[in-house]
C-alpha cells in the first residue's frame, strides 16, 4: 500500500546570463544540464524547461502505462512517445503561457490490441501529471 500524500523534491541552481547553462536535478541522480531555448536567445545546447514540461507529461503517461500493462498481463514490445509544447502569448495580459500539447504514442509487439489500447487510454487518463496542467491536449494512438 502506497502513503499519501507523497513529495516528490527537485533542485537547480543557475548563475546570470541567459547564454550560460545551468544544472538540475532530484534524488541524488546525475545531473541535467539545462538552458534557455534557442527562441528565447539562450544557447540550445541543453534541455529547456519546455522540454523537461513535455518530457514529464510522456514520461508519466508511459509510467502508468507499464504498471497498468503489468498488473493485467498487457505484452507488448515497446512503447514509444513524442510531444510537441505549443507556447504563445495570452492575449489579455502578454503572458506566456503553453497552451497546447500534442501526444503521439506507437505500441508495437501488442498481443492484444485492444487491451493494449484500453489500458492505454486509462493510462492517459490517470496521468497525475498531465492531470494537473491546464493545456489543451491531443492524443493519437497507434497500437500495431
Amino acid at each position: 500500500m502506497i502513503d499519501f500524500p507523497l513529495k516528490f523534491e527537485v533542485k537547480a541552481d543557475a548563475t546570470p546570463g541567459v547564454s550560460t547553462t545551468w544544472q538540475c536535478s532530484a534524488n541524488n541522480l546525475d545531473p541535467i544540464k539545462m538552458s534557455l531555448p534557442l527562441e528565447f536567445h539562450g544557447p540550445g545546447k541543453a534541455y529547456t524547461p519546455e522540454d523537461l514540461y513535455g518530457l514529464a507529461v510522456l514520461n508519466c503517461i508511459f509510467a502508468v502505462y507499464k504498471a497498468i500493462s503489468e498488473k493485467n498481463n498487457v505484452v507488448f514490445e515497446k512503447i514509444e512517445g513524442s510531444v510537441q509544447v505549443f507556447l504563445d502569448k495570452k492575449h489579455e495580459n502578454g503572458n506566456l503561457v503553453i497552451t497546447k500539447l500534442d501526444i503521439k504514442f506507437l505500441v508495437t509487439g501488442a498481443k492484444d490490441k485492444e487491451k493494449a489500447r484500453t489500458f492505454l487510454e486509462k493510462a492517459i487518463k490517470d496521468c497525475p501529471v498531465s492531470n494537473s496542467i491546464k493545456a489543451g491536449k491531443t492524443y493519437h494512438i497507434d497500437i500495431s
